[in-house]
């Protein structure tokens, strides 16, 4: 049970974490009416017992998401390199601390972050604008995915978000196969947050980011660029149009990026 966080009568319980839902009862078009609304609470993220950064974050699938920061942040090279992930309670949210030994840990990529993190933004707290844009040296290799693979995920990522389901609000993350099907899914109010958890899961799941492609029901920013390609994923596809620096990025960094539209899928030229 998630101390803290009041009572859990009328809200859903989350998986890894506390509750990720609570009723909230309203009228619509004139009917008595309960929707689920998610849940917004701190995540303190910790290297060794030590804040590193706080994040406004769906309570559910926290170690993934601990992992999965750590990962796509540049923190660790690689999850191994992770040796323990512990979620626990905190105030109003929870604390995800990662024991990491000192010799595994990329100094240079270790932020200050002053403030939290909003569930919208992925830079709040960096007090460098240096820092802002970190890619990777290294060239991706995009692997090749067909328009058709493409609307097969899209049409069925809905069946993949069960809070969504519920709260019409998260965001989610997949993880598909070159074909076009999802083999795991995350959600969070926060689309960084989302990809964050999806990357975690994948790497304590010891799945390969080489043949596949993300998928995410967001707009495509440069910092989801950012993180892809960071820990080697080569394929990015959202429901909204990339930025244009997202899109710069990505061809430097040789990854594929496709957008949904009314006529159909685009994938852009570049890669």
């Amino acid at each position: 049970m998630a101390e803290g966080l009041g009572s859990t009568r009328g809200r859903k319980q989350a998986r890894g974490g506390g509750v990720n839902s609570v009723a909230a009862q309203g009228t619509l078009n004139g009917v008595s009416t309960i929707w689920q609304l998610p849940e917004e609470v701190p995540v303190a993220i910790m290297i060794n017992s030590t804040s590193h950064a706080v994040m406004m974050a769906t309570p559910a699938d926290l170690q993934d998401f601990g992992v999965g920061f750590a990962l796509s942040e540049g923190l660790v090279a690689h999850s191994s390199h992770i040796d323990n992930v512990l979620v626990m309670t905190s105030g109003g949210g929870f604390s995800v601390d990662l024991s990491i030994n000192e010799s595994k840990l990329i100094r240079e990529r270790i932020v200050s972050r002053s403030m939290e993190g909003r569930v919208g933004c992925g830079l709040c707290g960096i007090e460098e604008m240096a820092d802002a844009i970190r890619m990777p040296n290294r060239k991706l290799h995009a692997p090749e995915i067909s328009s058709d693979s493409l609307a097969k995920a899209f049409k069925a990522l809905p069946s993949f978000q069960p809070m969504n389901e519920l709260n019409r609000t998260v965001h989610a993350a997949a993880w598909c196969s070159v074909d076009g099907s999802i083999l795991l899914a995350r959600e969070d109010v926060g689309r960084h947050n989302a990809l964050d958890k999806l990357i975690g899961a994948m790497a304590r799941g010891l799945i390969k980011p080489e043949n596949g492609f993300v998928l995410m029901s967001s707009r495509c920013s440069f910092e989801l660029v950012q993180k892809c390609a960071t820990v080697g994923i080569g394929a990015l596809a959202t429901i909204s149009a990339p930025t244009a620096l997202a899109l710069k990025l990505a061809k430097q960094a040789g990854l594929k990026l496709a957008a949904l539209s009314k006529q159909g899928i685009m994938i852009f030229d570049g890669v």
